[in-house]
Parts: C-alpha cells; structure tokens; sequence
C-alpha cells in the first residue's frame, strides 16, 4: 500500500510585513483562507478517472473558463443567473476558509460531490491530488505574469478576510521575489506546463489571451477535450455573450472579496507600470529564462 503524502507546513521569513496567517506549503506562500490542515490532506484526494481538475495560478482566467465550461455543460441560461454558483459547480479544493465573511469548505465540497467531478485548485503540482499522475483529465490556464500581478494586488486589496495594507510598487516588488499568494509565478507554471507535456493526452493548456482574442475556437477546444455533445456553433456564441465581463460582474459572486471579477482585459499592466517597473519586469523575464522552459515564456509572448 503507498504511503500518504505529506505537505511540508513551515512559517515564512522574508523581508516584507507578513501578512496575517499565511504559510509555506513546500515552500509556496499561502493564505489563512487556505486552510493549513486541509492543505495537508490535498495530496490524498480521491481523484476518479472521470473527474476533470482545473489548475490555476490565481487572476488567470480561473472564473472566465469556469463560466465558459458550464455554459457549455449545461446552456447559456443556467450561467445567466445569480443563483447558478460556481462554487459548487467547481469545489475549489484548497479555499477552506471558516472566517466570518467566508464560510466555505472546498475540499469537503469536492469529496461529496457526484462523479465525474469538476474540480477548481490553485496549489502547486507538489501539493496536487497524487492521483492526478495516474487518473483524470487536468485544464491548465495560464496568463501573462504583468497582468496576473496587477490582478492579484487588486483582488488582494479588496479581500476583507486578509490584513493586506501594501501600496502597488511594494506589491510590485513582492511579486518579483515570490512572496505573494501561491508564490513564484514562474516555478509554479512551469512544474504544472512540464505536467501537462508528460501527460498530454489528458491534458488541455491554454492561456487567458487565446480565450479572449479567438473564443470560438478555444472554446470549442475545451468542447471536444471535455466530449461534450451539441456543442454547435450557435451555443459557443451565446455562452461567449454570457460571459462577457460586464455580465459576469454580475453574476459572480465570492464571499469575503468585492467586485470579484473586475476588469477581465489584457494588458491593463500598462496603466500600473512605471518606466522603471518595465524595466526591471523585463530584466526578472530574461532571468527566469535561464531557469525555466521556453515554452513557458513563449506561451505569454515573450
């Protein structure tokens, strides 16, 4: 019988304020919303070969694909609605967070719910479901890095379950050094990129932009990676209307976060960057290109 998993659990040090109970999960920041000991239990998650996992770095495009897969599943009118809740569609496996503004227990969610699964995670490959070598299909999205930053220093501000008091430019550097939510950008990508390559044939990889700039065609990827019936040229355009930003403004919601979905564009990086960050973005790309695979970067453009 195979030994359980563990997550390595260990305090952070670093040299920005800390924010309140966030942790190393083998060595990736994480925070107090993802439950320390429910992250523990991640790896022995009883993934079935029919479950579907979706793998995210957090602001890259999770909830616009979310939206896209059920308007497909189950019709442009079921994702219409306020009522229609992302959150048990997809269990986000590791937000198990018992805070008074976020009830929510992700995993448990997950672990109840009828097979074959649809199930949303935002943990590195190392604290992945371990079954996920073996079984089930996985969605990987991946977004360019200056936007995700800028996505997720806003999202982090109006999160009213975290102390979060940093301005941008420090949030900026942050980012750089890896000690936001989730941790490096680049090493996370790459650990589930060069996954998904050793796995191809249950593993679809798309990037946030491709969605936005060619819909149908993205769209109509995941149709046929997921083997979804009736998918017709007519349903993709009516799910691409219902998922337009303006429409998800208001149909999503997250507890404990306002204005969840907030711009949904690429490139809004330009009204944030000074010269300098430019620069110095710039300078991180090119050394994390003697670090990591090319397709990584080739990916988001560079």
């Amino acid at each position: 019988m195979c030994c359980k998993m563990s997550v390595e659990i260990t305090e952070t040090n670093h040299q920005f304020d800390k924010v309140d109970g966030e942790y190393l999960a083998n060595g990736f920041l994480m925070f107090s919303f993802y439950d320390r000991e429910y992250m523990k239990k991640i790896p022995d998650f009883p993934l079935d070969p029919r479950d579907t996992l979706l793998s995210t770095y957090p602001r890259s495009g999770t909830t616009f694909t979310q939206r896209i897969i059920s308007g497909l599943r189950h019709g442009p009118e079921a994702i219409s609605s306020k009522d229609f809740d992302l959150f048990e569609e997809f269990p986000h496996l590791c937000l198990n967070s018992f805070h008074e503004n976020l009830t929510y227990c992700g995993y448990d969610k997950a672990l109840k719910k009828e097979i074959p699964r649809f199930v949303k995670t935002h943990v590195p490959l190392s604290v992945a479901p371990k079954s996920i070598h073996a079984v089930g299909k996985v969605i990987f999205v991946i977004r360019n890095p200056r936007d995700v930053l800028v996505s997720l220093y806003h999202f982090n501000k109006k999160d009213t379950t975290i102390n979060f008091n940093f301005d941008f430019d420090t949030f900026f550097e942050m980012f750089l050094e890896g000690c936001v939510m989730n941790g490096d950008w680049c090493r996370y990508n790459s650990e589930w990129l060069q996954f998904c390559r050793e796995h191809s044939e249950r593993c679809l990889v798309l990037t946030y932009e491709q969605l936005l700039v060619d819909f149908e065609a993205h769209a109509r990827k995941l149709a046929t990676f997921l083997n979804l019936p009736d998918v017709t040229d007519d349903l993709i355009q009516r799910v691409k209307q219902e998922t337009n930003v303006e429409k998800m403004k208001k149909t999503t919601l997250c507890g404990g976060q306002e204005d969840f979905v907030r711009k949904g564009i690429s490139g809004d990086w330009k009204n944030h960057f000074s010269e300098d960050q430019i620069v110095k973005f710039d300078s991180w790309i090119e050394s994390k290109k003697k670090i990591y695979q090319k397709e990584l970067f080739d990916l988001i453009g560079e």
